[in-house]
């Protein structure tokens, strides 16, 4: 294009899809003034809904947003001029008066996130032994003394976990 040297290079241009609305069919989303009858106010607000339903809406917003001088009318990113012209001035109010370059570095970071998410997944934690082979439940109840055995089985693991000495009287005297 001919206004492409005109477009700010930190913001990529999403329009290189083919088979969106807007390359099919130009002329719904093409006005050059504030609609003034019911008719061209209806038509603004489809080519808005057409324009809100496509793949690359958001790429869309940004790249209009980061271009006034060549997104002056029309609809673009399922916006009007009047609506990007308030983003715009909040996005200043709110990130400063570079906010493209801002918008570039997240969506560039964000990207990086992305990438190294799917290259490198999480490691699964380590198994812990207790837990590393399947449970496999029993294949009938427990009977009252297969109960009582393993409680006296859990008991011993709970007071046997550190080695125990003797303790004498002898012993609790000379250590006082």
């Amino acid at each position: 294009m001919v206004k492409d040297h005109l477009a700010d290079p930190r913001i990529p241009d999403p329009h290189t899809a083919p088979g969106l609305a807007c390359r099919t069919n130009p002329d719904l989303f093409a006005y050059d003034q504030t609609p003034a009858d019911a008719d061209e106010r209806r038509r603004v607000a489809r080519a808005q809904r057409v324009c809100g339903g496509c793949p690359v809406v958001t790429q869309c917003l940004k790249w209009a947003l980061a271009n006034p001088a060549l997104t002056l009318n029309g609809v673009w990113g399922a916006t009007t001029p009047r609506q990007r012209t308030t983003l715009r001035r909040r996005l200043r109010e709110r990130l400063g008066l570079d906010w493209v370059g801002v918008v570039a570095d997240a969506d560039r970071a964000r990207a990086l996130r992305e990438t190294a998410d799917q290259a490198a997944p999480a490691p699964a934690p380590a198994a812990h032994p207790m837990w590393s082979t399947p449970y496999t439940p029993a294949p009938r109840p427990l009977t009252a003394a297969q109960q009582t055995l393993h409680r006296q089985v859990l008991e011993a693991a709970q007071y046997t976990s550190r080695p125990r000495t003797p303790r004498t009287t002898e012993t609790l005297v000379e250590t006082r």
